[in-house]
C-alpha cells in the first residue's frame, strides 16, 4: 500500500503511517487503506496482534486538510469508516507512538487495547482552533480514560501533553527506548507474553469491551460525532480556519 507499510513477524502485523515528508498525515487514500490493513489482520488466522505505528519522527500529524477541502463529504465518510474499523477490531490493537500525534491520530489511541510512546511522543487534539469537533469516539473514550475534568480540558483547550504526561493522564501504558531497538524490544515482548495466546486475548478483549463500554454505544458516539462534523464542515470559521492554514503553508514554502 502506498500510503502504508505494512510488515509482519511472528504473529504481529504491523502497520505503520509512510508519508514522512507529509509528516504521515493521512490523505483519503491513506484512510481507505487503513481500514484495508485492519481488514487483512483480522481476516489472516496468523495475526494475534496489530501494532500501528509511524515511518521518521512523527507517529501521524492527523487528517490531511488539504486533501479534506478538497472534498468534505468523502472525508466524513473515510473518517467514519476508519473509526468504525477500530471498533470492530476483534484482536489485540496496539499503538507504539513515535512522535506526535495529532487529531484524528490521538483520538483513536483511545480505541487501542494498549499504548506505548517514544519519550518523544507529543499528543494534541487542536479540533476547536480549525472550528471543529472531536471525533474518533474520544467524546465518550477520553473521559473514560482520564477522568472527565482531564478529557474536557485536554479536548477543549488543543494543547499538546508530552508522552510524560499522557501517561499521567492514563492515555500512555508507557514509555519506552526510542528507535529500532524500542520496537523490537516492544515486538519481542507482545509476542512473548500476549499474541502467542490468541484466543483468550480476543475473548478478554470482548468481556472488557461489555464491561467497561458496549460497542454499540462506540457506533452511536461515532455516529454522533461525523454528523456534528457535518455540520462544522459547512461552517464559516472551518472555511476560514482552512484558508489560514493553505496561506500559512504557502507562504511557508516561498520562504
Amino acid at each position: 500500500m502506498s500510503t502504508l507499510l505494512i510488515t509482519y513477524c511472528d504473529t504481529i502485523q504491523t502497520i505503520a503511517f509512510n508519508r514522512p515528508l507529509k509528516r504521515n498525515a493521512i490523505s483519503r487514500q491513506c484512510y481507505t487503506e487503513i481500514v484495508q490493513a485492519l481488514d487483512e489482520g483480522k481476516n489472516n488466522e496468523s495475526v494475534s496482534v496489530t501494532l500501528l505505528t509511524g515511518v521518521g519522527k512523527f507517529y501521524s500529524s492527523g487528517t490531511d486538510l488539504t486533501d479534506e477541502y478538497a472534498d468534505r463529504e468523502l472525508s466524513l465518510t473515510a473518517t467514519y469508516n476508519l473509526v468504525k474499523a477500530f471498533i470492530d477490531y476483534p484482536k489485540l490493537l496496539v499503538a507504539l507512538v513515535n512522535g506526535p500525534a495529532i487529531g484524528i491520530a490521538c483520538t483513536t489511541l483511545g480505541l487501542c487495547d494498549l499504548v506505548f510512546a517514544y519519550k518523544t511522543a507529543t499528543f494534541t487534539c487542536p479540533f476547536h482552533r480549525l472550528g471543529l469537533t472531536a471525533e474518533g469516539c474520544s467524546t465518550i473514550t477520553f473521559p473514560l480514560i482520564m477522568g472527565k475534568l482531564r478529557a474536557t480540558e485536554f479536548l477543549y483547550s488543543g494543547r499538546t501533553i508530552t508522552a510524560r504526561e499522557a501517561v499521567e493522564y492514563g492515555l500512555v501504558n508507557e514509555i519506552i527506548e526510542d528507535g529500532p531497538i524500542g520496537l523490537d524490544n516492544l515486538i519481542k515482548r507482545l509476542t512473548s507474553q500476549i499474541a502467542k495466546h490468541k484466543l483468550p486475548v480476543i475473548y478478554t478483549k470482548s468481556m472488557i469491551l461489555q464491561g467497561l463500554i458496549s460497542k454499540k454505544e462506540l457506533h452511536a458516539a461515532n455516529k454522533r460525532e461525523c454528523e456534528r462534523l457535518q455540520e462544522r464542515f459547512n461552517s464559516n470559521d472551518f472555511h476560514q480556519s482552512i484558508i489560514d492554514f493553505i496561506n500559512r503553508k504557502d507562504m511557508k514554502n516561498k520562504l
